[in-house]
């Protein structure tokens, strides 16, 4: 509770800097292009990040539902208060254990949960990178933004992390040596600090959980139909999250400044590049990406006003919603 209290004060400190930032050049004309921003656009745009989250809790409750039948409107209430959980984390590291303690509360076993939020990181991952690599693409087509200097180290050390992640994924998921390994050591640390007694019993006892686990992880892989029609359906779901600030743009009177690819391409390198900023929400980086790339389309206080409407919609309104869900839901959990 008290990390997660911290984390909120270090989200409010940052949003102060962030406005200040963006509203002290021009400030009449941002207030008064956000009032009069297109209150249809702005619902379409809030209708996007819904789909985004609807897409990604089909995923999930397809996972969830190969090991025990588990209604779809819970799973849609668990991504939604999951935004809440991701919000306040650094790396949006928050939302997983959030997601196995629930799975725990409903009947689903600890390791079975751990295998499902696993299972669903591994496609979220691969679907980031699935995605990167067709915005490069289509950047190396379009000439949408120039990749150079110190913009091109960053873009590949944002890929190398979300590789390296996924790789640690599909280890912890499918190598019982390591595993193994790592729950031995452990144990072994424990064992030497006398904060255990009956070793042998519980390597017994973890080394059988291992196993089951890494056996319920093939079952995504072996299915390779289902395993790329997720990944699929993620896919979209990131597309739709990625064209917010077309609708946001539209909501501001602009209707030519960019199109929807523009908006995708660039989204995906400030998603990419921002996955390492360790602060909740990669707030900062986020921001400081969109400007600096948008920036070549649109012009200030527009631009201003379109990163602040485009940060309410993905990041703020999510995260409102989804804390107002778990104060609800609290209680059912």
């Amino acid at each position: 509770m008290k990390n997660k209290l911290i984390n909120i004060a270090i989200i409010f400190i940052l949003t102060i800097f962030v406005l200040y930032f963006s509203l002290k050049d021009n400030y009449n004309e941002i207030i008064s292009l956000l009032l009069d921003a297109d209150i249809r656009w702005l619902f379409i745009g809030c209708l996007l990040v819904l789909s985004y989250t609807f897409f990604k809790a089909i995923i999930t409750n397809n996972i969830i539902n190969k090991v025990r039948p588990f209604k779809f409107i819970k799973t849609f209430s668990l991504q939604i208060m999951t935004f809440f959980f991701n919000a306040v984390t650094p790396f949006s590291t928050g939302g997983q254990p959030f997601q196995v303690y629930v799975l725990k509360k409903n009947s689903v076993p600890l390791s079975d949960g751990t295998n499902i939020i696993i299972q669903e990181s591994i496609i979220h991952q691969i679907a980031i990178i699935v995605v990167g690599i067709i915005t490069l693409s289509l950047n190396f087509i379009l000439e949408i933004c120039k990749i150079e200097g110190i913009f091109l180290v960053f873009l590949i050390i944002g890929f190398l992390v979300n590789v390296l992640v996924l790789l640690l994924l599909f280890l912890v998921s499918y190598s019982n040596k390591i595993n193994k390994f790592l729950i031995r050591l452990f144990i072994n640390l424990l064992t030497f600090l006398k904060l255990i007694k009956s070793k042998q019993k519980i390597l017994n006892k973890l080394n059988k959980t291992i196993e089951d686990f890494t056996n319920n992880s093939k079952i995504l892989l072996n299915d390779k139909k289902r395993f790329i029609k997720l990944i699929s359906i993620n896919c979209l779901a990131l597309f739709c999250l990625y064209i917010v600030p077309l609708t946001v743009l539209f909501s501001l009177g602009d209707y030519s400044s960019f199109n929807g690819i523009t908006a995708i391409v660039l989204v995906s390198f400030v998603a990419i590049i921002s996955s390492y900023v360790p602060l909740p929400g990669g707030m900062g980086g986020q921001e400081y990406l969109f400007i600096l790339l948008f920036g070549f389309y649109v012009d200030k206080p527009l631009l201003s006003s379109l990163m602040l409407l485009w940060r309410f919609i993905t990041y703020y309104l999510p995260m409102i919603i989804g804390a107002i869900t778990f104060n609800i839901k609290q209680k059912e959990i």
